[in-house]
């Protein structure tokens, strides 16, 4: 897997090999090839390319996906940290849709 042209992480063998940091990336990968980002930020945006390799390191196929993300700016006069919310958070509403390749996910919290 690559985003914007630069590896982020590759599977061989059955064994995931990072080429970034694991924590800053924040990524995980599946023996079956999919990619999962966990905590999605703006900052993830970009052109995600998977490239697949028959067993013989033939090119198989490559696909490319441009993901992005769009978010609200927040603005606070002031931050407090969350040890100090005793309310707890209500159940988020996810949604997706997708139109020509292209997937719209919402996550939204009514209260």
């Amino acid at each position: 897997w690559l985003r914007d042209k630069k590896k982020l992480l590759q599977l061989k063998d059955k064994n995931v090999k990072y080429y970034v940091n694991k924590s800053q990336c924040r990524c995980k990968l599946f023996l079956n090839g999919t990619l999962q980002i966990e905590r999605v930020v703006k900052e993830d945006s970009g052109n995600y390319t998977v490239t697949v390799y028959q067993q013989d390191g033939k090119l198989k196929a490559e696909q490319d996906t441009e993901f992005i993300v769009l978010g609200e700016r927040n603005h606070l006069s002031h931050a407090c940290p969350f040890s100090s919310f005793s309310e707890p958070v209500p159940q988020p509403i996810l949604s997706a849709e997708c139109i020509n390749k292209i997937v719209s996910v919402k996550c939204e919290v009514k209260q």
